[in-house]
């Protein structure tokens, strides 16, 4: 079950929120895919020399395109694209109530794997033909990684 835009962002540091250009944009759209945020793995090589993409990025894209397509009937959007894409990791369950609260306001952000070029290459790679023809569109992009409650990746695009 896909979640609603409204319900997400709650969950999103306000001081966070209010920099979020996608939001603001009326021709933006919005995608939300559940689950912590995931990175593309660095290709891998046989002893042969043969260079192939690691099973665990793959079944990561698979699992992107397939929540985006079951939330955007559109086709894919041509020409040049924006990208915003806020990156929820969930607050670790061991760390103290103060630290907590300090990670939920936004204060502590998650520095730390997947690392920022990782996540937009898997998140735009992955939707390639659906969200848009080729990444290669996209000419301006922003990625934000905080901590959250519940993981997901809210990702928004609009033609510029």
């Amino acid at each position: 079950m896909e979640e609603r835009l409204e319900n997400c962002l709650v969950r999103v540091p306000i001081a966070v929120r209010n920099k979020l250009s996608g939001v603001t944009n009326a021709g933006s759209h919005v995608v939300i895919i559940n689950g912590e945020p995931v990175g593309k793995g660095r290709p891998r090589f046989t002893r042969s020399g043969r260079c192939y993409t690691p099973r665990q990025t793959l079944e990561a894209e698979q699992a992107v395109r397939s929540a985006v397509i079951r939330q955007y009937a559109g086709s894919p959007l041509p020409g040049a694209l924006a990208v915003e894409l806020l990156a929820i990791s969930q607050i670790p369950k061991s760390w103290s109530g103060k630290r907590q609260k300090a990670a939920r306001d936004g204060e502590l952000r998650p520095g730390r794997k997947p690392d920022f070029d990782n996540l937009v290459k898997l998140y735009c790679d992955a939707l390639n033909g659906v969200l848009w023809e080729d990444d290669k569109q996209i000419v301006d992009g922003r990625c934000i990684k905080v901590y959250g409650e519940r993981p997901g990746v809210m990702l928004w695009f609009w033609p510029v």
